[in-house]
């Protein structure tokens, strides 16, 4: 048994089974709390591709989003409640938390008086559930930062059987193949919520999780693209602006819903920003259900 007394700090890591167990505990709970299980999921498939990769990652580094850690509270029992705290490092600073069953006292005790995470680094908070919204202000006034809204966002689904109904014809004027992560630059420079950092980020998702790229077959121009995310669903999808209105951004969310269908064998699920009507409508039209709000918060540490 932990002694809490002596404990070095609040939080302690989970381990890879608790990370099956949580993400299992996850599943269960159903479509609002999906967006965790798909996190964890996706984590731990990339801590099997990064240790296959071994020296050749050291060789050519990720970014540090590869390498999400989890947290749980010392004294309490993830497997019932649900409680995690996941962060990266410095470099490109985020952090996920959730809960199934804590009182926002106990995550405000955990997020503030933790020593993992620097909130000197202008930390994001991402996919925070709106329920969370109220309690995360009292920890950022805690840690002397203010709130920045850096997107509010309806979060997607859509099911197996359906995803895999997802036909599509490419054009003979377009050829679409894998994305390279060369690519990785140019995305980023189109990408409205890119930061400091987050060209390594596009190329982590490119690398880990691969994307679609549509190609005009006369001069090998990139018309457009579609990544698989964080959460193991369709994102990042961008259209060049002399190519839309024909129909390619359709194409390439309906070869990505599919593609994910059949590599996951499960829920399809996909992250849209609020304001994003365009992309609202085409979700709409694929046949995706809204199932919650999430948001995206940087936190500008003010001392």
């Amino acid at each position: 048994m932990t002694n809490c007394d002596n404990a070095e700090d609040i939080l302690r890591p989970l381990s890879r089974q608790e990370l099956v167990d949580l993400q299992e505990l996850y599943y269960k709970r159903g479509p609002i709390e999906l967006p965790f299980y798909f996190i964890i999921k996706n984590q731990l498939k990339w801590d099997d591709q990064i240790q296959q990769l071994g020296a050749k990652a050291e060789e050519r580094p990720l970014s540090v989003r590869a390498y999400l850690k989890f947290y749980t509270p010392r004294c309490g029992n993830p497997k019932e409640t649900g409680t995690f705290v996941a962060i990266t490092g410095d470099e490109d600073p985020t952090i996920y938390f959730h809960t199934l069953e804590e009182e926002p006292d106990k995550l405000f005790k955990y997020l503030t008086e933790t020593n993992y995470i620097n909130y000197r680094c202008n930390q994001v908070f991402a996919a925070l559930s709106d329920q969370h919204l109220e309690i995360l202000d009292r920890i950022l006034d805690k840690v002397h930062c203010t709130a920045e809204a850096l997107s509010d966002c309806a979060y997607y689904m859509m099911s197996n059987e359906e995803a895999l109904m997802q036909n599509y014809e490419v054009p003979k004027d377009v050829i679409m193949k894998e994305l390279e992560p060369s690519f990785s630059n140019l995305m980023n420079e189109r990408w409205p919520h890119r930061y400091p950092n987050s060209e390594k980020y596009i190329e982590l998702l490119i690398k880990l999780n691969g994307g679609l790229g549509l190609f005009n077959r006369d001069n090998g121009e990139i018309v457009g693209w579609v990544l698989k995310n964080e959460f193991a669903g369709v994102g990042h999808l961008q259209i060049m602006p002399n190519y839309r209105q024909k129909g390619y951004g359709m194409i390439l969310a309906k070869a990505m819903t599919k593609r994910i269908a059949q590599e996951d064998g499960g829920i399809v699920n996909a992250f849209i920003v609020d304001k994003n009507v365009n992309s609202r409508l085409l979700f709409d039209k694929l046949g995706y259900k809204m199932v919650a709000g999430s948001n995206w918060i940087r936190a500008n540490f003010t001392q």
